[in-house]
């Protein structure tokens, strides 16, 4: 479990990289997060913000502007390898925020 956490971690850093590269975005709070929670930790604490809130985050809104949801945390979110980290209800929020977004 510790590789895949570590490998989700990766993926976010990357994406984070490439957003920041084609999108302009330089996400600081998610970054200062990933730092101080870790990579699945963060994505528990957002999705259950987001859930609460019922608002899109300013940086899936910024990606959805670029036409990127690809680099959303989300979209990793939704991926089958990484079903063992997330709950069903934390997945299910992600798909079906990602399929509200046109994705």
């Amino acid at each position: 479990m510790e590789v895949l956490t570590r490998t989700f971690e990766e993926e976010l850093r990357e994406k984070m990289i490439q957003a920041k590269k084609e999108c302009k975005y330089n996400p600081t709070r998610f970054n200062q997060m990933l730092a101080q929670y870790g990579g699945v930790e963060t994505a528990r604490r957002l999705i259950a913000s987001a859930q609460k809130t019922r608002n899109l985050s300013e940086g899936l809104s910024t990606l959805w502007s670029c036409g990127r949801l690809d680099l959303s945390m989300e979209e990793s979110v939704c991926k089958p390898e990484y079903a063992a980290l997330f709950s069903e209800t934390e997945i299910m929020y992600c798909k079906n925020i990602l399929r509200e977004l046109g994705c």
